[in-house]
């Protein structure tokens, strides 16, 4: 078996995201992508290759680079793979306002363990924590609201526990970036899977869109539409591997093509377009690194 490098990479929204899986005939007209057996929002691999690409380029990396860990282009599409593997992103912490106080960053027991899974296979952290198991109806929670028990997101009630997750702010911290560790402390809150995937579907960012005529100013007959849309806050993350470079202009080994590509690409620009809207603000991911240092 070809020996690979691997990353994962954390991103955290800091603008609206809209990843669309085209139009639907449906009360929203431009869905975000999702996994088909669970119902959770994801953005396709196809989608973060393209992006990832299109950021190397738009950095003036190398084209031999570019052609090494992405494959040349259509043209020649036929002469050698791109060495780069690229996972879907993976929901992890969802944003969800609160009726009990500011918005909490919310997760359940199957993002968890799945991360977990995914930290395994690629082989970067050696101690990983386990993942807790709320009640349904309860809600697990590193700080406590103080006052009643109650919490509530969106407009349903859970009880509100409070529960060890020290480990998991530690690890969230290094997907998300340690100057985020205070606030992950304060919101990280652990509901039930059935939970979680409702949450999914009815806690998700529905913008309105219309087009003016011109001359009237005012809206052109038809002319509206719904496009949902993951909110700012929202966490993923994606499993990057690279195998031994095939363009023989740039024979790198996996180690060294995946170090020269994250240098380029995060170590000196931290940020990531992703998705539709670009020209009016949208799309924009923070990325940090998890590369097995603390295994």
């Amino acid at each position: 078996m070809t020996r690979m490098a691997h990353r994962l990479i954390g991103l955290t929204a800091q603008t609206m995201i809209h990843a669309g899986s085209g139009s639907a005939d449906d009360v929203l007209d431009l869905p975000i992508q999702r996994e088909a057996h669970n119902d959770w929002p994801c953005i396709y691999g196809s989608s973060m290759k393209g992006a990832l690409r299109a950021n190397a380029e738009a950095q003036g990396l190398d084209q031999a680079l570019v052609r090494a860990v992405f494959g040349p282009d259509t043209a020649n599409a036929s002469t050698h793979a791109g060495s780069l593997l690229v996972s879907d992103a993976r929901l992890l912490l969802l944003p969800v306002r609160s009726l009990t106080g500011h918005f909490r960053r919310v997760t359940c027991p199957a993002a968890l363990k799945r991360l977990c899974r995914d930290l395994e296979r690629l082989g970067l952290l050696a101690t990983l924590p386990v993942a807790p198991e709320p009640a349904p109806g309860e809600a697990l929670v590193a700080e406590t609201s103080g006052g009643a028990s109650d919490l509530y997101l969106e407009e349903f009630r859970f009880d509100e526990t409070q529960y060890a997750l020290d480990a998991w702010v530690s690890l969230l911290s290094q997907l998300c970036g340690e100057d985020y560790r205070a606030e992950i402390a304060r919101q990280l809150t652990v509901v039930d899977d059935d939970s979680f995937r409702h949450l999914c579907r009815s806690a998700m960012p529905v913008l309105p869109h219309v087009r003016l005529d011109n001359e009237s100013k005012t809206v052109v007959d038809g002319a509206l539409w719904y496009e949902e849309c993951l909110a700012p806050e929202t966490v993923l993350y994606v499993c990057l591997a690279t195998q031994p470079s095939r363009y023989e202009d740039l024979p790198l080994s996996a180690d060294g093509l995946l170090e020269e590509l994250v240098e380029a690409m995060f170590l000196r620009n931290a940020w990531l377009q992703v998705g539709g809207n670009e020209t009016v603000g949208m799309g924009w991911f923070r990325v940090r690194l998890v590369d097995g240092s603390d295994a």
